[in-house]
């Protein structure tokens, strides 16, 4: 009954372990291996379920039991490896290339002068040629002070390529940068000009994405005409909508040390208040089983959009 009741979790536990294993170990010479191993495995486990009461399946339980941990093991170290994009063979940074055209993968945050986000490479030029590549990297633009350059997510801009892999902590306890944006596949990091920057006009980035963010523009927009003071704006801001490009960095500071810095997060803790009030709002529709599935249809798409205006669902 255990094993009935819970065959996910037992399910689960080898494809994490594989995933978790192989995370450490990504070369690209060991994916076909990794390919073929897990190809292998579930042929057999394949062919013995279709003969199973020809072989008297029963009697061999617990082999098959270990086949299939060991598939799900490999199968997990298999999606770890194509998951990682330094690994596929069109990867930018595998050749030099004059420029790169990329487009903005993440909403810029701005520190005084210098403008921060992640990019998706879409090609490399080449002797006149354009390449179709692929990766993410992390930009940093020093904006000119006269005519600083608007980026929005999305907008696909051509740079020169010149970007260098991301440095490990150097101390102990340093907070490591490097393996934080390896989690997200990131690997290469540039720091340029604005005048080595070249706007093409278009936006291909998408386009819920795109809305989500533009909402969430308008309602900080709005909020900053409501709260005249600047330090209640900006918690306002991160509490709210997990905005935090105008908090300071002494409120920063002063959060993280009273080890209260998750409060300034957008979290499930948010959403079940929301669930609650809108649930407590929207009671006159318990009436019948027709409105009460239009009002659970009502709350999902709600939170849906306030998950959407807080860029935390992708």
């Amino acid at each position: 009954m255990f094993k009935a009741e819970y065959v996910f979790v037992r399910i689960l536990a080898p494809l994490l372990l594989g995933i978790g294993c192989f995370y450490f170990f990504q070369q690209e010479e060991i994916i076909l291996i990794i390919g073929l191993i897990t190809c292998l495995l579930f042929v057999s486990i394949f062919l013995f379920n279709i003969t199973y009461k020809k072989l008297n399946g029963y009697k061999f339980k617990g082999f098959i039991g270990a086949l299939i941990f060991v598939f799900f093991f490999f199968l997990g170290g298999l999606l770890c490896l194509l998951n990682s994009e330094k690994l596929k063979p069109d990867y930018f940074s595998r050749k030099d290339y004059l420029y790169l055209k990329i487009w903005v993968n993440d909403e810029p945050e701005q520190t005084n002068d210098i403008l921060r986000f992640k990019a998706r490479v879409v090609s490399g030029y080449e002797n006149n040629k354009q390449i179709k590549l692929s990766g993410q990297l992390l930009l940093a633009l020093k904006l000119d002070s006269l005519n600083p350059v608007k980026l929005k997510y999305g907008d696909e801009l051509i740079i020169s390529a010149r970007y260098l892999e991301v440095e490990p902590p150097y101390n102990p306890a340093e907070f490591d940068f490097k393996r934080w944006l390896a989690s997200q596949n990131i690997y290469q990091q540039t720091f340029i000009n604005q005048n080595h920057l070249l706007k093409t006009g278009k936006n291909i980035g998408n386009p819920i994405i795109r809305f989500a963010l533009n909402l969430r523009e308008k309602q900080i927009s709005k909020y900053r005409k409501l709260i005249k003071n600047d330090e209640a704006f900006a918690l306002a801001s991160t509490l709210i909508l997990g905005y935090r490009a105008d908090l300071s960095k002494e409120t920063l500071a002063a959060y993280s040390k009273t080890g209260t810095i998750h409060a300034l997060s957008v979290s499930g803790s948010h959403v079940a208040i929301i669930f609650f009030v809108l649930d407590f709002l929207l009671l006159f529709l318990d009436k019948n089983r027709a409105s009460k599935i239009f009002k659970f249809i009502l709350i999902c798409g709600l939170i849906w959009i306030y998950a959407g205006s807080t860029h935390k669902i992708f």
